[in-house]
């Protein structure tokens, strides 16, 4: 069986082909000093097809965002494309999600405690996401076009099971890191390999709001 995407992202049932492999290996997250991270948390791993068709999937199960203190979370979501993706507000001010990815762009406006706006993201990418009140507060969500795609959340790295036989692109990314790609061929059997990925973004990526404006500072805090 096909090994569940992160977040409740179902893949799509196939029948499993004849010739049919796996894809595993260790992934080491290296800081800027080159020490390794201990944990592999927001990393996410994409296997797509290099070559031939694309593979079909269908809209995943609704994704949701929460935001918590002034955070979203997860950080680090993934979906496919013609999901819905909900926004609950489980603080007790206000927020404003959006997010201006080319193909994916949506704004909530400003919604109240206790409410969940939701969108559907429409296009393959990485959508970035953000609050319009809140500089702070960014969180990521892949849309994926392919049943094979985790968080390695709790990982040591990459496995992927039932694969058909073929050459793949492997997409490495974190929010720290950025993306890296390396081609695999994957056949019957286990196919093993290791990965690295160095740290040299910024914690929270410079960016203005949705206004295209710099953010300016709250008028209260304790409602904003």
């Amino acid at each position: 069986m096909l090994r569940p995407l992160a977040h409740g992202l179902s893949a799509l049932a196939l029948t499993a082909p004849l010739l049919a492999g796996g894809l595993a290996g260790p992934v080491r997250l290296r800081e800027r000093d080159g020490r390794l991270r201990a944990s592999l948390k927001d990393c996410v791993a994409i296997l797509e097809p290099a070559e031939g068709p694309a593979l079909a999937v269908r809209p995943s199960k609704p994704v949701s965002i929460r935001t918590v203190g002034k955070q979203f979370l997860p950080r680090v979501s993934i979906a496919t494309p013609g999901t819905e993706v909900a926004f609950p507000n489980l603080d007790h001010i206000l927020h404003n999600v959006f997010s201006v990815t080319q193909g994916n762009r949506f704004d909530t406006g400003h919604y109240q405690p206790g409410d969940a706006p939701r969108v559907k993201v429409a296009n393959p990418g990485l959508v970035k996401l953000y609050c319009n009140v809140h500089h702070q507060m960014n969180a990521f969500l892949w849309v994926v076009a392919t049943p094979f795609a985790q968080t390695l959340d709790g990982r040591t790295g990459v496995q992927f099971d039932q694969v058909p036989a073929g050459t793949y692109r492997l997409r490495l990314w974190h929010p720290e890191a950025g993306e890296k790609a390396w081609m695999v061929k994957v056949g019957a059997g286990l196919t093993e390999g290791a990965w690295d990925l160095e740290v040299s973004l910024p914690v929270v990526e410079p960016h203005k709001n949705k206004f295209g404006r710099d953010y300016a500072p709250p008028v209260d805090d304790r409602n904003y």
